[in-house]
């Protein structure tokens, strides 16, 4: 399952020289749902072979894709 972070929470979680499974655990919280977004993207994320920045660009007219 992904994990959401908090930004200043991100250097703990990739820092690969300290391992504290209390602390790394401690982050595994769910993430305020009122600071997310949500919005449509191309149909090219369904493919895996897309690794692009506009993946996450939002469309403005979802129906024309």
């Amino acid at each position: 399952m992904p994990v959401i972070l908090r930004q200043e929470d991100e250097g703990i979680w990739l820092d690969r020289e300290k391992f504290d499974s209390d602390l790394l655990q401690s982050l595994l919280v769910p993430y305020d749902s009122f600071m997310m977004r949500a919005y449509p993207v191309s149909t090219m994320v369904g493919s895996p072979k897309n690794d692009l920045p506009e993946c996450i660009q939002e469309i403005a007219n979802p129906s024309l894709c």
